[in-house]
């Protein structure tokens, strides 16, 4: 258990190390895996903003995903999606394609906390784009009926005309388990943009709202909610949501 903690960390920093916004999809993630559990998954999100280049920005996220083993889950998925300009939005393009994987690091309740990493690439579908590199640190702690789930996120572009800057970010989950169907909650949401240079507050990404999570039908899991922008670079309100099925 040791050596493995110990491989995938130091593979973790060195990717961080190597190495858009810090977050490629709006979901925190846990740092479980499920051996011999296939998934589908989309995921999404609109936003909705006074501003013409940040009104009706889309990005969704289209994946399939298979439990390896016990300790690590992979995961493979396209992403369309609109981008801003300087006075607008683009038409919808398929950008990128990536490689996702979640690696568990103890068995559950083993330690104080629940430890993963998230290590992915995304890989550009269009010319004049850029591959990345991301890697999150997961974090979970079970008190009761309240689930904690905390993501440290390090993104670092790669290729012709990427940013040399390796940017970060944090998201949070707090969801109350009622039943499995249904658990409200909250999520909150921080790109701090590049960790080498601070940003004023409000040149910084900050979002946070209700979500609400649950598990139907024995094979659906839904995670949907609606951030609100609290900073002036966010976006004034944001639907996200994450579809899986599980078989």
């Amino acid at each position: 258990m040791k050596l493995k903690i110990t491989f995938i960390t130091i593979t973790f920093f060195c990717a961080i190390g190597l190495s858009h916004p810090a977050f490629a999809e709006k979901q925190v993630f846990e740092p479980n895996a499920e051996q011999g559990e296939w998934e589908l998954e989309n995921t999404g999100v609109y936003d909705s903003d006074p501003a013409k280049n940040k009104n009706a920005v889309q990005e969704y996220h289209e994946a399939i995903g298979y439990g390896v083993n016990s300790f690590w889950h992979t995961e493979l998925e396209l992403e369309d999606e609109t981008q801003p300009t300087d006075n607008a939005i683009t038409p919808f393009q398929l950008t990128h394609m990536e490689w996702e994987n979640i690696f568990q690091l103890a068995p559950k309740g083993e330690y104080w906390l629940d430890p993963g990493i998230y290590l992915a690439y995304e890989a550009p579908l269009m010319s004049k784009q850029v591959g990345q590199f991301e890697g999150k640190i997961l974090l979970e702690k079970d008190f009761r009926k309240i689930t904690n789930i905390l993501n440290i996120s390090f993104n670092k572009e790669v290729g012709g005309g990427a940013d040399t800057h390796t940017d970060g970010g944090i998201s949070w989950s707090t969801r109350y388990r009622l039943s499995q169907y249904f658990e409200p909650g909250f999520e909150y949401w921080n790109d701090f943009s590049a960790i080498t240079h601070q940003l004023d507050y409000n040149q910084q990404s900050h979002q946070a709202g209700p979500c609400f999570y649950g598990h139907l039908f024995g094979h659906v899991n839904y995670d949907v909610g609606y951030l609100f922008g609290i900073s002036d670079a966010a976006p004034r309100g944001e639907i996200k949501w994450v579809l899986e099925y599980e078989f």
